[in-house]
């Protein structure tokens, strides 16, 4: 199992704000950066007879099991602690998203179970990749829920 995992200080910022902060993750608010290479892999994933990015979200506001968001599925939401995402796209192996606070961290960790040589090559050759994508999507999610008054929907 290959993991990339971010832990980011959230401080001050109300725990339920980055809570919803990342729950409104995908669809119509996209990716919180570098959403252009989400598109490229959502491309991808059609070329390979997946079903590519377009899918969205049943609602952008709310999320719960079973739901769809763009190529992922929740398969498991605690309300204000954890969002995990199972990738529906087509790989070379199995991945996870999950989002979760512990305390007054943010702890955002990619998971990915390779399927023989195929996957730890995807794997390791996406290494640059989701340093860029993963680094700025937990800042991003700070800055989302630091910038929001309380009231996220």
């Amino acid at each position: 199992m290959f993991i990339d995992r971010r832990v980011v200080d959230f401080g001050d910022i109300p725990p339920q704000n980055v809570y919803r902060s990342f729950c409104m993750i995908g669809g119509e608010s996209g990716w919180f950066g570098y959403d252009w290479l989400w598109k490229i892999r959502g491309v991808i994933d059609k070329l390979f007879g997946g079903a590519g990015i377009n899918r969205g979200r049943r609602d952008s506001h709310h999320l719960r099991v079973g739901d769809s968001v763009d190529f992922w599925k929740v398969v498991d939401l605690v309300e204000n602690e954890r969002l995990l995402l199972f990738a529906q796209m087509k790989l070379p192996g199995k991945a996870w998203l999950e989002f979760k606070i512990q305390g007054d961290q943010l702890i955002q960790s990619a998971y990915f179970y390779p399927d023989g040589v195929s996957g730890r090559l995807y794997w390791y050759a996406l290494v640059p990749i989701h340093h860029l994508i993963f680094g700025n999507m937990a800042s991003s999610i700070l800055k989302r829920a630091e910038n929001s008054d309380g009231n996220l929907p």
